[in-house]
């Protein structure tokens, strides 16, 4: 998936380091094999690869995260729309070669005309899959969710009762760390190596109870060009990469998929419309947004400083 992972294991082991970094390797790569954009070979570039229009036999895996991707975007109202891999590649932020320009208005129109949630069906025994010709599903936004969740999956498995695994800052935890405490991570400064005004944030502590939490942001995969910041992050309401104020958003869920994806969608919407969502939807969210300096908001629910 293009990053490193660590799992901290805590208390008396049931196999080797070295057998269990193997199967944790595996559950990653199972969920890769289902879910990669970046491999011809996977359960979903196949789907992509089908424009037939018909319904085709998906695996579980790609069933299931393709149900739940189509109820959050329903639930966000489009915000959140796995449909948008042709306006990602035409940003240059999927697998084609980047170009690191801003497109013309003709080819954003025509990678719009593609985009579109409602193209894509799953049968309710999540075996079955059908979309519209010329759509392309790209499930990037939670796909590292996914893998921690199956990695989790496989650690209870072998009955390790306390667990912290992070890919990416994607992070799920499990009981007690070492010194018999919850698992306390840190929500990430966003640019605090460039940006003198973000050191100015107070750090935002979380304390993981069996739950997991990540964080979305513009910082790290962007191009500029005439002055402006173009980020990964792409509204697929407007096919433009999101130009509000939120530099990154962090959400804390019972799983990592969740988290994953609806950090996504806190960052795809101004910040108002994200924790009104939030708000509506008893979310744990905590946005940084930064109009002249930075500033943290957070939702209702956000927990107060372990």
């Amino acid at each position: 998936m293009g990053s490193a992972w660590t799992a901290k294991l805590a208390g008396l082991l049931p196999a080797s380091a070295e057998e269990l970094r193997a199967g944790a390797q595996s559950r990653f790569d199972a969920v890769n094999l289902a879910l990669s954009t970046y491999r011809a070979d996977s359960a979903l570039s196949r789907f992509n690869d089908d424009d037939s229009g018909e319904w085709v036999k998906v695996g579980p895996e790609l069933g299931e995260v393709l149900a739940y991707a189509l109820s959050l975007a329903e639930r966000s109202g489009g915000a959140y729309d796995i449909t948008v891999g042709p306006l990602v590649n035409l940003w240059g932020f999927g697998p084609e070669p980047a170009t690191r320009q801003v497109p013309d208005a003709s080819a954003i129109d025509a990678a719009r005309e593609r985009v579109g949630w409602r193209g894509v069906e799953v049968d309710p025994t999540h075996t079955l899959a059908r979309k519209r010709p010329g759509v392309r599903v790209d499930l990037s936004s939670l796909g590292k969710g996914r893998g921690v969740d199956r990695v989790a999956e496989y650690l209870d498995s072998r009955g390790i009762a306390n667990y912290l695994i992070d890919l990416s800052g994607k992070l799920r935890a499990r009981g007690r760390n070492a010194r018999g405490e919850p698992w306390r991570v840190a929500v990430e400064r966003p640019a605090a190596d460039v940006a003198s005004d973000a050191r100015e944030i107070e750090p935002a502590i979380v304390a993981l109870h069996d739950e997991s939490v990540a964080t979305a942001g513009d910082y790290r995969r962007f191009f500029e060009s005439g002055g402006r910041h173009y980020s990964h992050i792409i509204d697929p309401r407007t096919g433009f990469p999101v130009a509000h104020s939120t530099v990154s958003a962090t959400v804390i869920a019972d799983d990592c998929m969740q988290a994953d994806a609806l950090a996504t969608v806190m960052m795809v919407m101004p910040p108002a419309e994200a924790l009104a969502l939030a708000e509506r939807s008893g979310l744990r969210a905590l946005l940084i947004a930064h109009a002249g300096k930075y500033t943290v908001l957070r939702s209702a629910k956000w927990p107060a400083v372990p």
